[in-house]
């Protein structure tokens, strides 16, 4: 009876070995599938926050590019206008005014000339010409006082740049500067 004995309990201990095998073998299985998972949403999370800085880096790289085009930033009369702006053919303006509320009218303001490239494949910038406290100029004594200061105007502009290629693999993003421009208010004058 001793040998029968020995033999049922070895047989009972190797069934016992592969229930326990297989428990592991289960739980190692469901702990891969959910650290996959875990990696899948962090590799998507990753990805659209290298989308949203590309978009915002080519964002400011068209604001930059305006900015520096003298052009762009003329002093003409009166204010609270859009003196210039661009819209790329690929971009839908009705989408970007409710969306976003850009404007760029169809008549009146000059077009910006943006260099060929997939930044102006899929930018829109506008030059908005503003209205300091209800009036076309700020004079200059508002930002520092003295005498000098009172020869001088500031015309005030916002320039507004933005990147949409939310259908492809870089998002969106808008960026927006305000500046002014001094001008020389004596007669014969101008300062820029």
């Amino acid at each position: 009876m001793g040998i029968f004995a020995s033999k049922r309990a070895g047989r009972h201990q190797s069934g016992a070995a592969l229930a326990t095998a297989l428990l592991f073998l289960i739980v190692l299985t469901l702990l891969s599938l959910v650290a996959m998972r875990s990696g899948r949403v962090d590799l998507r999370l990753a990805l659209n926050d290298e989308s949203r800085m590309a978009a915002a880096q080519s964002a400011q790289s068209i604001l930059e590019s305006v900015l520096a085009d003298a052009r762009y930033l003329e002093v003409r009369p009166g204010s609270d206008y859009v003196q210039s702006c661009y819209v790329a053919s690929d971009l839908d303006i009705e989408s970007l005014e409710s969306e976003y509320g850009f404007e760029c009218p169809n008549n009146g303001p000059d077009l910006i000339d943006l260099p060929d490239s997939i930044l102006a494949d899929h930018a829109y910038t506008s030059v908005h010409r503003d209205a300091v406290g209800g009036l076309d100029f700020a004079p200059m004594s508002a930002l520092r006082e003295g005498d000098s200061g009172l020869r001088y105007q500031l015309a005030g502009f916002t320039v507004t740049a933005g990147f949409d290629r939310s259908q492809g693999a870089l998002g969106g993003a808008e960026v927006a500067q305000g500046v002014y421009v001094k001008l020389d208010t004596r007669a014969g004058l101008t300062v820029r």
